[in-house]
């Protein structure tokens, strides 16, 4: 038996389970480094080793407005990785309290930490959408900035706060113009208009210019065009979007709107950008993240297979959950996400209960 005070993992963030849970010494430190994050780095290892098979797209949703993309040429993009906690934001600066009069709104996180932020092996990009500082996470930036060589990608005025207060060097920072694109890897990226009303009001007396403040990344795989849309709300430029960029896959927040503010999209209004869009796959997000805006995702799933059967028939929903892997177009058709159960695992030949040689006449 493991005699020391710290549990051993391998490299997937696996434990041996020799003294989990066994009385030894225990402070809050090997607390914290012992369960934190819950899942350890498994999720590191898995999108480290997946090998992303020719004319497909791989991608990894971690929760509330965070995913990881991976290539073909092994490119790993982490958009919006929220590595931070609960939270409370007050009337000078918050966008959400200014727009709704509020003078301060809790947001208690909801979705656990199922990625390590400092376990990435290779990270080519971090890409920003907007200055929110659970999609500008401190915790994230700081992790890949000392760990890794990657990019950093973010509008103007995200780009200005990185720099100046999270110590991003000049060098290392993209900044991502409206109507632009680059190219990272195998992978090009158009940065296409994002109409992300609260963040053009998030720390400033006067709302700023779209352009300024928030992006929508475009990745351009072999599958398709991959939308990460941050914290858009409904806008009928969407409708220049579709017809500007080629989008089979769109993610963008959803959520419920207490009266007197609107902070994240209702389903309905997902389905609108979507339609907007041209989308073919439908993934939300955000709406698994906080507590005040928690939204049931049926109610797009309804919206969407109701409105389908209308007008655009090849559209389809995809519900992911915390942890979850899409690839496309072998998973466009799954719905909702299930975890793995491990039925694949199961031999029968080694059981114990049921196996060769177990005696029946004495059951």
């Amino acid at each position: 038996m493991n005699k020391g005070n710290v549990v051993k993992y391998d490299e997937r963030g696996v434990s041996d389970g020799s003294t989990v849970g066994l009385p030894r010494k225990m402070t809050r430190e090997i607390w914290l480094q012992e369960v934190f994050p819950e899942w350890g780095s498994y999720l590191n290892y898995e999108i480290e080793h997946f090998r992303v098979k020719s004319g497909t797209a791989a991608m990894w949703y971690f929760g509330g407005p965070s995913f990881a993309l991976k290539s073909q040429a092994g490119a790993v993009f982490l958009v919006d990785l929220f590595a931070g906690t609960s939270g409370f934001t007050d009337y000078s600066y918050c966008g959400v309290c200014r727009t709704s009069g509020a003078d301060k709104l809790w947001w208690m996180r909801l979705n656990p930490h199922v990625i390590d932020p400092w376990k990435f092996k290779r990270l080519d990009a971090v890409c920003i959408t907007h200055h929110h500082q659970d999609h500008m996470d401190f915790y994230a930036i700081s992790a890949a900035l000392q760990t890794t060589d990657c990019m950093f990608i973010a509008p103007p005025e995200a780009a200005r706060r990185m720099k100046k207060n999270m110590k991003v060097p000049e060098k290392r920072l993209i900044v991502a113009q409206v109507g632009k694109s680059i190219r990272i890897k195998d992978i090009k990226i158009d940065f296409a208009p994002n109409f992300d009303v609260i963040a053009t009001r998030t720390g400033f007396d006067t709302p700023q210019p779209f352009g300024e403040v928030a992006v929508s990344y475009i990745f351009n795989t072999k599958a398709g065009g991959i939308a990460f849309l941050g914290d858009t709300l409904y806008h009928n430029g969407y409708r220049m979007v579709g017809e500007q960029y080629k989008v089979d896959i769109v993610c963008m927040d959803m959520g419920n709107n207490a009266p007197g503010y609107t902070d994240k999209m209702s389903p309905w209004d997902v389905w609108r950008v979507a339609e907007a869009l041209n989308a073919k796959v439908v993934i939300p997000d955000h709406y698994d993240n906080f507590g005040n805006c928690y939204e049931d995702p049926s109610y797009l799933e309804y919206i969407v297979n109701r409105k389908t059967k209308e007008n655009r028939p090849e559209m389809k929903t995809v519900i992911l959950l915390p942890g979850a892997r899409y690839v496309h177009p072998n998973d466009q058709n799954i719905g909702r996400y299930v975890y793995p159960d491990w039925r694949e695992r199961m031999n029968w030949k080694k059981s114990l209960e049921y196996g060769p040689g177990k005696n029946w006449g004495r059951f």
